[in-house]
């Protein structure tokens, strides 16, 4: 896949061909005129008329390329009705946007500058410090809030804590020389994975599976030797509240937020047997990044995943995180069902085909912070394109797709345009319900209702901050 072209390549002028009658008078146009004033006059007027149709032909020829790159450049699709702009920061907002009325009161919790924040969306009150020792910011270890309305959490340790009275407790201790490089919770909360390993590239990577407060070592191998697995989630088995397997991506041994291939781990088998693979992580047809899992739907085994993935330049203006140069993002979108027994992936279907080896850097489109409502019903997505120049400025829009069924009968319908964007940065956060959706923007948190397109201002984060739980 091509990274970057410093210019667009030059497009060659459209030749049009000159009538005979204006070739002969632009060779010689002095003998034309010694036969006569009156037929010079009438010649020249010819001239003119012939001008006036090659300036003609040429804005007939040319129109609608200028008509379509302004439409491209300027606004929304064609037949888009009223999309509402998301925020920016330019826009100076302030309190609510639209006219979005959260009908109960809900709860936010976000990380800013290595410290977690509760805060209610109902606008009116200001962020809560959460007491939670032990915290590092790490974006590819989010903390996660549990059935019980708990927030489980890394950084030295693996630790829970009520999110309103606080009394924090660790529940795993981190071995010397490890980092924490992922951690899922079973559906019923019952059961914890994670994984680490070693900061210095020498050791040993571990995966830990086992009750809430009682995990063990489950799978080992040398961080010399790729792959180098995290876990990705539980697989959910008919019936069962997703603790008996463990499906895993390859890090290649870089602790941030790397996901390629996918396998699965049954924690049943004793002895362990190795990981099965399901997804591949080479690309494609050999085309440009690797492939790797997005996310999995909250209830049932249904995979986003993308064929092709890439670097996207870094904002040098402050709009976006620092760490975010080292992600890589999603160049296309596919779904697909998990299969049991062996596990495999079927019914496979393209949602966004991968871009391939363009001319220019501006021109990819990227996938980033999908999102699955918590029926499943409902997918949404941002995507942008980034500058090729300094300060590699993005241009985000927030896309849904609705997806129904599961196994044989699941089905994705075409991805819809929601709304573009203006901010800098935009990055969606976890739904409140099946039509709510958080999302940050340009230092503040926002919620927008993705069937009425009302939306609100929960807070002025005044920098970066990440959503990690709604509730």
């Amino acid at each position: 896949m091509a990274q970057h072209v410093d210019s667009p390549p030059e497009h060659p002028q459209k030749q049009v061909s000159q009538p005979a009658a204006f070739r002969s008078i632009l060779q010689d146009p002095q003998r034309t005129l010694l036969r006569g004033a009156g037929r010079g006059i009438i010649v020249w007027l010819v001239v003119i008329g012939l001008l006036l149709v090659l300036f003609s032909t040429l804005l007939a020829i040319n129109l609608p390329q200028v008509i379509s790159r302004s439409v491209q450049n300027t606004s929304a699709p064609q037949g888009a009705p009223h999309v509402l702009d998301l925020p920016s920061s330019s826009s100076g907002v302030q309190g609510s946007t639209a006219s979005l009325l959260i009908p109960d009161e809900h709860t936010i919790v976000y990380e800013q500058q290595n410290r977690l924040y509760r805060i209610a969306t109902d606008g009116q009150g200001s962020p809560q410090t959460l007491n939670t020792p032990g915290y590092a910011y790490n974006r590819a270890v989010p903390p996660i809030l549990t059935p019980a309305g708990q927030l489980l959490y890394a950084g030295n340790g693996v630790w829970l804590t009520d999110i309103v009275d606080g009394n924090p407790k660790q529940i795993a201790s981190l071995p010397a020389n490890q980092v924490i490089t992922s951690m899922v919770l079973s559906k019923d909360g019952t059961t914890l994975a994670w994984s680490t390993e070693p900061i210095d590239g020498r050791g040993d990577i571990n995966l830990y599976a086992g009750p809430l407060d009682a995990s063990t070592i489950v799978y080992q191998a040398s961080a010399a030797t790729c792959p180098c697995f995290r876990v990705f989630s539980f697989l959910y088995g008919p019936g069962d509240q997703g603790n008996t397997t463990l499906l895993l991506t390859d890090d290649r041994g870089d602790h941030h937020t790397v996901q390629n291939g996918l396998w699965a781990l049954s924690l049943t088998d004793l002895p362990m047997k190795a990981p099965h693979q399901l997804l591949s992580e080479d690309p494609q047809q050999g085309l440009g990044g690797l492939q790797g899992p997005l996310t999995l739907w909250p209830s049932a085994n249904t995979l986003l995943y993308s064929t092709s993935k890439g670097i996207v330049p870094a904002p040098t203006d402050g709009s976006a995180p620092t760490d975010i140069d080292s992600l890589d993002y999603a160049n296309s979108l596919s779904i697909a069902s998990i299969m049991e027994n062996p596990p495999k992936l079927v019914k496979s279907q393209v949602i966004v085909a991968q871009q391939n080896e363009l001319t220019n850097t501006a021109e990819y489109h990227w996938v980033a912070t999908p999102q699955v409502s918590p029926d499943g019903q409902t997918l949404a997505y941002i995507v942008f394109s980034s500058d090729n120049e300094d300060p590699f400025d993005r241009h985000s829009s927030l896309y849904t797709v609705h997806v129904g069924g599961s196994g044989a009968q699941l089905r994705a319908g075409k991805p819809q345009l929601f709304s573009p964007s203006s901010s800098l940065f935009v990055e969606l956060g976890p739904w409140l319900d099946n039509h709510i959706l958080t999302f940050y923007a340009d230092n503040a948190l926002y919620a927008v209702d993705v069937q009425s397109k009302a939306i609100m201002t929960i807070t002025q984060t005044k920098g970066y901050a990440r959503i990690v739980a709604a509730f």
